[in-house]
């Protein structure tokens, strides 16, 4: 047995480890060489597996559910997390064995776990305000809380400043952040307000839903963009009425299977592929990342130079970053994974070692293939 062997057996037996956290303390634990952080997490997670519990039967049944199971210290810790946040009785309990049955990677599970929490508590609604950090070694930070169109529309505004700055021959800077930051201080000299949005991005809503939205039937459709926001039907009517959508809208047609099939519009042939693309992916598809199409890349699913055809089937979005990622070669060794389209049409990601994942963003849930 090599040393990874001995690691998935290791990981295999969460429940166990957690009997032998539970019966010593958090510094013994990183006696080991482990962090007290992550060790007073998992005493904490034995603690509730193993110590008095509001219903002892559901505990005895999801400690007996989880060790048949496998599950890994990590994954039990995470469902422990969630569980904690509820108070009632017999909720934490429930939603430890909810969790517990599911299958699926431990983001799935976590996400999940988020979602039920959120379910069970109700929305915390987030702050809109401005905050300012302390000085340290002579910079500041200021995070800027608002409604995400208002945040997207400043960002298309700062993009839209460092661009023609470029033009102008500014120094060409390197890290997006760093020509945001300079575009801000620049747009702020000049006096000059926000760009009047106008909707190249693309918007993803089927076919029932827009005809909702149009006869102003139906506030509650929530349709994904590709600049990485949403909208409600009553703020798309809205931007429809003011304009805002430009004077092309365009229609795509997209097959459950084998994805985006064309596009209705007289455009030319790379346009109209870049758009079925950013329809069927409102963000990259790596999983993780939450990059916009409308800052991704047109990417071939299977390689041009090895007979890949520029068609919309074989074609998605990615970041810069993850454009150069992806294992291009299928034949080659994998180093990093690479993304694929599943049998169900599906843009999925395959890593090194064979494993098939989603990307978990909202938006990733709201492209257009994910309405059929």
């Amino acid at each position: 047995m090599d040393i990874f062997q001995a690691f998935t057996q290791v990981a295999a037996h969460g429940v166990a480890l957690l009997r032998a956290c539970h019966q010593r303390s958090a510094y013994d634990i990183a006696g080991l060489g482990f962090s007290l952080e992550q060790s007073k997490k998992w005493k904490r997670t034995a603690e509730s597996f193993f110590g008095p519990a509001d219903s002892p039967r559901v505990q005895r049944e999801t400690v007996a559910r989880a060790e048949q199971a496998g599950l890994s210290i990590d994954r039990l810790t995470m469902i422990n997390r969630h569980a904690l946040r509820l108070r009632a009785r017999g909720q934490a309990w429930a939603l430890r064995a909810e969790l517990v049955e599911m299958t699926g990677t431990f983001e799935e599970v976590n996400a999940h776990g988020a979602a039920r929490v959120a379910e069970i508590l109700g929305p915390t609604p987030r702050e809109a305000g401005i905050r300012v950090g302390r000085a340290k070694e002579g910079m500041r930070t200021m995070t800027i809380t608002a409604s995400q169109r208002r945040i997207t529309n400043l960002e298309k505004t700062l993009d839209a400043v460092a661009a023609a700055r470029a033009d102008e021959g500014a120094a060409p800077v390197k890290k997006r952040s760093q020509q945001l930051l300079d575009a801000f201080w620049a747009h702020l000299d000049s006096g000059a307000g926000l760009v009047k949005p106008e909707y190249r991005t693309v918007i993803a809503i089927g076919l029932d839903d827009c005809a909702k939205v149009l006869r102003g039937e139906d506030d509650d459709v929530l349709v994904g963009l590709s600049d990485g926001t949403t909208m409600r039907g009553a703020e798309l009517l809205s931007a429809l009425l003011a304009g805002e959508l430009g004077s092309e809208i365009f229609a795509g047609l997209f097959h459950p299977v084998h994805g985006p099939v064309n596009l209705y519009s007289a455009r030319f042939a790379s346009f109209k592929q870049r758009i079925l693309a950013a329809a069927e992916n409102l963000v990259c598809p790596w999983p993780e990342c939450n990059v916009p199409a409308d800052r991704c890349q047109v990417h071939h699913l299977h390689p041009h130079n090895l007979g890949g055809q520029t068609s919309p089937e074989n074609l998605t979005m990615l970041c810069k970053y993850h454009n150069g990622a992806n294992d291009d070669h299928p034949n080659a060794p994998p180093r990093n994974g690479r993304m694929f389209r599943s049998r169900r049409g599906k843009i999925r990601y395959r890593s090194p070692g064979g494993r098939e994942l989603d990307n978990l963003h909202l938006n990733s849930s709201l492209g257009a293939l994910s309405l059929l």
